[in-house]
């Protein structure tokens, strides 16, 4: 019982108890026997367990009538039999119908003890019947142990005979997989073998390349140092005899008492060589931009007048070629901060540009803010021959044009844009083109707009006097130089006095009676001791009370000196000399004047 309560299973414990209780009762041992029913009673109370507890009922029956309480065992028989049809139960009520038997034997009820008798008399028959069955079925199966065995001795012969077969070709098949395996395995290491060798051969000649391709770099690289270096070396060496050429004929140009097929020669020449010098300034350019020494200003300046200036020459020219030539400037910002000098030369590029392939039609140039007033806007737009849509990204390389056929008809260098692109993404904007072939082309700049004081525009030296009864002091160490001083300024004052070195400048101003001094810097970059020259001969201006001049080029920052005016080179003669004696010269022309030394 200890194991069934484990199990935990009221069924199990009915039965079990059922059993205990017949065993009881075989024993004599009635009470017990009772006491067991009643607990089993008490765990079959619901109705899915009606069977057992009629089981139940037959065995307190049978208690009851070994106690020899023969109406309580009738009451109980009946109540186990009640619902229960006596013709069709199976064996396990056989005790239940003897016990009803000798029950209603002994109360005289015949008719039911016949009844139960004759169930008994069925449980008995059938019974018998499954023996005599069983006997047969066991003895048939006697006779037929003699051909099992015989079967199974066969069956254990085919099976032994399979399995050698199986052995067998199990076997071969190893021997087969075995053989294809080494077979295989031999192969890839053949080929791992000769891919080991190709992949070590490819390795090899791959670093022969690599080494072959750094030399190639290397010389690739010292012949565009070489170029560059070249180029600008060249380029300086050319623009100091072109400057002198430029500086006098702009001085017979300036003069009155040249006429006739003299003056139209003096002007060829004149124009040959600005184009010349734009030319080498192009060159130059380009190789600071490669070699990256190309500087950017950054100084409070007016836009709109550097932009009016930079189209008057090409103003000129437009209408030569009978060609309108509009200028919008009414939104243009005028007091912003940036290069002016690198400004005004991608605006000369792009007029140069569009005039040179206009032939019919006009100009226009507009620059305005944009609406959130973070940039600045400049387009020059032409009606000429126009750029197709593939070849609008080549137009910006160096030494390209649209085609060949562009470059025989109208020729130029290619330089102009890529200049112009180079020099806008440098000052941290960009230039980008719309265009269609035949119908002109549009080519728009777009700058940081940093806008400043009207203060912080740099003004004329209010006070500047007339040159008259003055002495202008001249550093300048280049005799080309010297003449076109002479030719250009000595008009404007009473003395002029020309000096090599800054030492010599000082000594100058020290014998007094010097109103001015214009200093150029080539001279005083031929100096060892550059920044202390600048300095002393400020100082000995100051102390002498004479206003000092500084040509400086555009292209490189400006010296940090104090009461000294700096004018940036190239500059027109006009402006040079509004600049040294306030005559009201202040706007330059188209003939530039550049001084000693570029």
């Amino acid at each position: 019982m200890h194991y069934v309560a484990q199990v935990k299973s009221q069924a199990l414990e009915a039965t079990v108890l059922r059993n205990i209780a017949r065993n009881r009762l075989k024993a004599g041992q009635v009470e017990a026997a009772e006491r067991a029913v009643r607990r089993s009673l008490l765990l079959t109370v619901q109705d899915r367990d009606a069977g057992a507890r009629s089981q139940l009922l037959a065995v307190a029956a049978q208690a009851a009538a070994q106690r020899g309480n023969t109406a309580q065992a009738a009451d109980l028989i009946e109540r186990s039999f009640a619902g229960v049809d006596p013709t069709t139960t199976g064996v396990v009520w056989r005790e239940a119908h003897a016990t009803a038997y000798a029950v209603f034997s002994k109360l005289g009820r015949d008719d039911l003890a016949l009844e139960h008798l004759a169930a008994l008399k069925r449980l008995d028959d059938e019974a018998t019947k499954l023996a005599i069955t069983t006997s047969t079925a066991l003895m048939a199966a006697r006779f037929d142990y003699a051909n099992q065995e015989l079967r199974i001795a066969n069956l254990k012969a085919d099976e032994l005979r399979r399995s050698v077969a199986f052995g067998q070709a199990r076997a071969r098949i190893e021997r087969t997989i075995f053989l294809g395996v080494g077979g295989a395995t031999a192969i890839v290491i053949a080929l791992l073998a000769a891919s080991l060798f190709a992949i070590r051969r490819s390795r090899n000649e791959v670093r022969a390349a690599n080494d072959d391709l750094g030399r190639s770099n290397d010389a690739l690289g010292k012949a565009l140092a070489a170029k560059t270096e070249f180029l600008a070396t060249t380029s300086h060496e050319i623009r100091t005899p072109l400057n002198g050429i430029l500086g006098m004929t702009q001085v017979m140009l300036a003069d009155d008492a040249l006429h006739g097929p003299t003056r139209e020669r003096v002007s060829v020449v004149h124009g040959a060589g600005l184009t010349m010098r734009a030319l080498v300034d192009d060159i130059l350019d380009v190789a600071k931009m490669e070699t990256g020494n190309l500087s950017i200003e950054q100084a409070p300046f007016d836009l709109r007048a550097t932009i009016r200036e930079a189209s008057r020459m090409w103003e000129a020219q437009a209408a030569a070629k009978g060609l309108t030539f509009a200028v919008d400037l009414d939104d243009c910002p005028t007091r912003i901060q940036g290069d002016a000098a690198r400004v005004r030369q991608v605006v000369f590029n792009l007029l140069a540009n569009a005039l040179k392939f206009t032939a019919t039609g006009g100009i226009s140039l507009a620059a305005r803010a944009t609406t959130d007033g973070r940039a600045v806007t400049i387009a020059v737009a032409d009606t000429g021959i126009g750029i197709a849509a593939d070849k609008q990204g080549a137009i910006f390389e160096s030494f390209r044009q649209a085609d060949a056929g562009t470059t025989r008809q109208y020729g130029g260098t290619g330089l102009g844009l890529s200049i112009c692109r180079n020099l806008a993404r440098a000052m941290g904007g960009e230039v980008t083109v719309t265009s269609r072939p035949g119908e002109g082309a549009t080519f728009t700049v777009t700058l940081p707009l940093v806008a400043v004081a009207p203060e912080a525009i740099r003004a004329a030296d209010p006070d500047a006097t007339d040159a008259t009864g003055s002495a202008l002091l001249v550093v300048d160490r280049n005799p080309i130089g010297r003449s076109l001083w002479k030719s250009l300024l000595g008009p404007h004052t009473d003395r002029l006095i020309f000096v090599s070195t800054a030492t010599d400048a000082v000594a100058a101003l020290g014998d007094g009676r010097i109103d001015r001094v214009l200093i150029d810097d080539a001279t005083i970059m031929a100096d060892p001791l550059s920044d202390a020259a600048l300095d002393t001969l400020a100082g000995a201006a100051t102390t002498a009370g004479a206003a000092m001049v500084l040509l400086w080029p555009a292209d490189r920052t400006m010296p940090d000196v104090p009461m000294m005016r700096i004018v940036r080179k190239p500059v027109a003669g006009p402006a040079l000399i509004a600049a040294l004696f306030g005559t009201g010269h202040d706007e330059p022309s188209d003939r530039t004047l550049v001084s000693g030394m570029a």
